[in-house]
């Protein structure tokens, strides 16, 4: 028997994905801006180094927050819920059979060791998927991270560029596709909460 996620453990969850959003946002900037520091629309398009211009400050902060609210997440649910929940899992539609694949994370480690990467053309990687018990392929909610630079845009699904397997689509819709849980992927953000 497959031990499913409760609407009010789901509740729970979607407090902790977006306490931990509001923790790594405000220890990030904290740590690059000082105290109380907050992101500006020009501090965000400003390049990290000169040298190398396609690096901008909100990248940079973007990455900084996501690796942080998945730390608190794994931290704060690890202890009482492991085994039914996956943090950045990988999943893979098989373009023969048109079967979703939870991909092992340690044969996804060596393929990209190997420079396999066209073993994962077309995989996805949402942030947080709750699932049953054991079971990833039992999807039961998508979650991903968002931290807008400055964070008071509004969060927004990133669009596949033209020569990626999902061209002009946006992540939300290819989650839904591949993963198909029965409820909407959602978006997390540190002034927008869970949407």
């Amino acid at each position: 028997m497959l031990r499913l996620w409760e609407a009010a453990e789901v509740a729970h969850v979607e407090r902790v994905l977006l306490e931990c959003a509001k923790e790594a946002n405000s220890q990030v900037n904290e740590r690059h801006l000082g105290q109380g520091g907050r992101t500006s629309p020009e501090l965000c398009k400003k390049p990290v180094d000169p040298k190398v211009p396609g690096v901008t400050w909100g990248m940079k902060l973007g990455e900084e927050k996501h690796a942080a609210a998945l730390e608190c997440v794994q931290r704060v649910l690890g202890a009482t819920d492991a085994g039914r929940f996956s943090l950045e899992p990988r999943y893979l539609k098989d373009a023969k059979t048109g079967r979703t694949r939870w991909l092992d994370p340690r044969d996804v480690a060596q393929w990209l060791a190997d420079g396999q990467f066209h073993l994962l053309v077309g995989s996805i990687v949402p942030d947080v998927v709750l699932h049953a018990l054991g079971n990833p392929l039992k999807v039961q909610a998508v979650y991903d991270f968002k931290f807008p630079c400055p964070v008071t845009n509004q969060p927004q699904w990133d669009i596949y560029p033209l020569g990626h397997a999902f061209a002009e689509r946006t992540q939300g819709s290819i989650y839904q596709e591949i993963l198909g849980s029965a409820q909407v992927p959602r978006m997390v953000s540190p002034n927008f909460g869970v949407r």
